[in-house]
């Protein structure tokens, strides 16, 4: 009588079913969200520009109020396609492409890095609960966002070397040019390259829809709209980007907060936070996370939202607080309890407000920017495909 082999199970990395059952939840919050007309305001101005971009007329009008649209003007070719499809129907395809792309990333993280087990992610995805909702309530891009880092990073025999999802990234969010660090160091020429077509053609479509001097002259527009209303967001409760803790510290000082103090604040942080990538260049898998976190912290318009761009760096604290490493876990209980004070369930708007100008995710950020540069380069990383020699990418 024949037996037959038992099967080979991994029992490091078990089936997830966690995750599954996170997702489906987050599906159904999507669906709530997008069918509910007084949510997704986000997605309602992104494809309001892209209807406005067919109809060749201009993005950025008084009559916006407080809700207008902040981003290049070429971004507006993107979301043209938004504009073909009823509201309700878009917001729905967003709201589950952002969970899409968030499956995407955790899994594009594993192949990146796959040292931390797959639940990782997923714990790191509901500490961060309070982003990824937010994000779905508003119909915002940054799942998008941390799904094309993610595509882009890990795409390293790809066709276009994951140039396209970077191009996309980096004209979706200005911040996300510091991510370019990650492929510089990388050697990933061929990705910059594409990545600069593509955010060439971008500019190319709008130019030829608009014609040059309309088109600059929604340039100066949207220069005026930020000059004008980034320095008034930046020092009120919700922003927790790098430039907002230090335009706080001046405000100490008794330096007022201006257009001139905010340069110099987003220069500092910029150039800190590429200092940072460039200081683990030599482990794929943290400069990856530094990249991201560079691209969440350099911003001044950052806000709770934004920290889904955490994710890659809290999935490694996950895997570090199971081996009871003091900051590692001293920074899933600060996620968490930013989580509960910031999702507005227990305090008013008032009240989250006050918990939000103590900047908690700020301080989340900054926990996890020194675990990653503290972190030692493993065997994890090196598993990690080394570069294509320079000049061949």
């Amino acid at each position: 009588m024949t037996v037959a082999p038992r099967p080979v199970v991994d029992t490091r990395h078990p089936p997830d079913r966690a995750r599954l059952l996170l997702f489906i939840a987050l599906v159904a919050l999507a669906t709530a969200y997008a069918h509910h007309p007084r949510r997704c305001i986000d997605f309602g101005v992104f494809r309001t520009a892209g209807e406005r971009f067919l109809a060749g007329t201009p993005l950025y009008r008084a009559e916006d109020g407080i809700l207008p649209f902040k981003y290049a003007p070429a971004v507006a070719v993107l979301f043209a396609p938004l504009a073909l499809v009823s509201r309700q129907l878009g917001a729905l395809l967003w709201n589950i492409g952002s969970v899409g792309m968030l499956w995407l990333a955790l899994r594009r993280m594993e192949a990146l890095e796959p040292g931390p087990r797959p639940s990782d992610g997923t714990w790191a995805t509901l500490l961060l609960g309070t982003p990824v909702a937010t994000v779905l309530f508003y119909g915002q891009i940054d799942l998008w966002l941390l799904g094309l880092l993610c595509l882009a990073a890990a795409a390293v025999g790809a066709m276009d070397r994951g140039g396209t999802a970077l191009g996309l990234a980096t004209l979706s969010k200005p911040p996300a040019v510091l991510a370019v660090v990650f492929f510089a160091i990388q050697r990933r020429w061929r990705t910059l390259g594409i990545a600069a077509a593509v955010i060439a053609a971008a500019w190319a479509i709008y130019f030829l829809r608009l014609g040059l001097p309309a088109g600059l002259e929604q340039i100066r527009s949207w220069q005026a709209l930020v000059e004008r209303s980034t320095v008034e967001w930046v020092t009120g409760p919700n922003p927790q980007g790098l430039p907002t803790v230090l335009l706080d510290v001046g405000g100490w000082l008794g330096v007022p907060p201006g257009p001139r103090l905010l340069w110099i604040a987003e220069a500092l942080a910029t150039l800190g936070l590429g200092a940072a990538v460039l200081a683990r260049r030599r482990d794929v898998g943290a400069a990856f996370r530094l990249a991201c976190l560079a691209v969440l912290l350099a911003s001044p318009l950052a806000w709770r939202a934004n920290f889904v761009l955490a994710i890659p760096s809290l999935r490694v604290a996950v895997q570090r607080a199971r081996g009871r490493e003091r900051l590692a876990v001293v920074t899933l209980a600060v996620a968490a309890v930013s989580t509960v004070l910031t999702a507005g369930l227990l305090f008013d708007r008032t009240g989250t407000e006050r918990v939000l100008a103590w900047r908690p995710w700020t301080l989340l950020g900054l926990l996890l920017l020194v675990l990653d540069l503290r972190r030692p380069v493993d065997a994890a990383s090196a598993a990690v495909p080394p570069p294509p020699p320079a000049g061949r990418d």
